[in-house]
């Protein structure tokens, strides 16, 4: 394992430069170039370097801890990209372990470009033939994650993960991941990490076909522009604008609120109220702001489709008690689920 990371680094280190040498054998297989990688994160501005570019494509490689095939590309416009190849077969995924000393390439002390150009020989031979029977994930740290003169991480920093829809060439949202430091090897993301993320387990084949269903079809938001309630002539509603990503309102005789949208999962979103405009009178325990903390979500939201939300209310947290308050979902008073549908404005 540790000849193999010091490979990898070494890699990182020799290919990770801003103007990338053209490889007479770096073109990747028939994937069209001219996609654009749309990514669908926190920000729907976010998209992706399109990463089947082969100017990303500097060799096929193997995980730090040698049981998948990645490739890398590092550069101080787009941070840091790490492509991963998963085979859906979780009983095949073991064939990649130490695949490079089972085909007697061999790193040894130092690894030389002689030692990359056969590695990345014999898992393009295996991975190439058979690629559609593998979960491509990405894994993405932006540059300003990483420092400009040396490309080391600076903690705290974030990683995005996205998996690869191959019918519509885009890549869909799965995590995003807050690193505080290095300890525990915090930087390198696990194999039962990546299967975790896309619910990929010898035994749950069914549930692993319904998580891949849902992350290719991610909802924008922009689909939910408008207004929201439980029934449509019900006075309680909520206004959503992608624009912003914001979500205001308004619960008749409680409070009016803007909240702020962070998206959480494939359709998920948190909200977190950042004030309370004075349309509607707020009840005593509310008067004051700063007893209630803004750190914490109001409530979570899942997109069921288009047309229909399940919304979550968890309340206000009021700091002084260290409980929550004003628990009663605005649209339903027996749960704390309640399922809202778009309304004509």
């Amino acid at each position: 394992m540790i000849k193999s990371l010091i490979a990898l680094l070494s890699f990182l280190i020799i290919f990770s430069c801003e103007k990338v040498q053209e490889n007479n054998h770096s073109k990747t297989w028939s994937l069209k170039s001219e996609d654009r990688s749309k990514a669908f994160n926190n920000d729907e501005n976010v998209v992706l370097p399109v990463l089947f570019d082969k100017r990303y494509f500097h060799g096929y490689q193997l995980s730090p801890d040698s049981n998948y095939p990645i490739y890398s590309h590092t550069d101080r416009y787009i941070g840091c990209v790490t492509v991963s190849f998963i085979d859906k077969d979780i009983e095949k995924q073991k064939e990649w372990l130490n695949f490079d000393v089972a085909n007697n390439v061999d790193s040894g002390d130092d690894p030389d470009d002689e030692y990359f150009n056969s590695l990345n020989k014999i898992i393009r031979k295996k991975l190439e033939s058979n690629v559609d029977g593998y979960n491509i994930i990405a894994e993405w740290i932006p540059a300003k994650y990483l420092s400009s003169s040396t490309f080391d991480y600076v903690y705290p920093y974030k990683k995005n993960y996205y998996l690869y829809n191959r019918e519509k060439q885009s890549w869909y949202f799965i995590k995003e991941e807050t690193v505080f430091d290095s300890s525990d090897g915090k930087n390198i993301t696990k194999l039962t990490e990546l299967n975790r993320m896309i619910n990929n387990s010898p035994s749950n084949s069914s549930a692993k076909k319904l998580k891949i269903e849902s992350l290719n079809n991610s909802i924008s938001l922009k689909k939910l522009d408008g207004i929201w309630s439980s029934e449509c002539k019900f006075r309680d509603h909520v206004f959503i604008s992608s624009t912003i990503a914001n979500a205001q309102f308004t619960v008749t005789n409680r409070f009016s609120m803007n909240a702020e949208l962070k998206k959480t999962g494939v359709n998920k979103y948190e909200f977190y109220f950042t004030d309370f405009p004075p349309l509607i009178p707020l009840p005593d325990e509310m008067q004051n702001w700063s007893n209630l903390d803004n750190k914490k979500p109001v409530g979570s939201f899942e997109m069921i489709n288009e047309s229909k939300i399940e919304l979550t209310w968890f309340g206000f947290y009021y700091k002084k008690t260290k409980k929550y308050i004003q628990t009663e979902n605005p649209f339903s008073k027996n749960s704390s689920k309640a399922v809202i549908i778009n309304c004509p404005e």
